[in-house]
């Protein structure tokens, strides 16, 4: 497995979240250095800097599409992602990504 996307409330300055992100990389690059991660952020530029790992708007649905196509895991993660309390539209998204990953799925 080499290939990670990783979707949350990421590059939004939710420092909960950018914590969470951050600890997540930090696992997983002691597990496997060759690894090559995708985040889904808010802020691209922001995240990928912060971070040191590519990252793709989250309103780029081709740049996520292709992502989610090449990818061998999807982790979707961060808090309260699957709710509907600031809107509707954050669960659909969140669930939608989860969908397109199943169908997309390797093998």
């Amino acid at each position: 497995m080499s290939r990670i996307v990783i979707s949350g409330y990421y590059g939004s300055k939710n420092a909960g979240d950018e914590a969470m992100l951050a600890a997540m990389l930090e696992v997983l690059g002691d597990l496997e250095p060759e690894l090559h991660i995708t985040v889904i952020s808010a802020a691209p530029q922001d995240t990928a800097q912060r971070h040191g790992v590519k990252a793709i708007s989250w309103l780029d649905m081709p740049a996520i599409y292709s992502a989610l196509q090449g990818a061998d895991l999807l982790i979707s993660g961060g808090g309260s992602l699957l709710q509907n309390v600031t809107s509707r539209r954050s669960l659909y998204y969140y669930l939608a990504s989860l969908k397109w990953r199943k169908y997309w799925a390797p093998g």
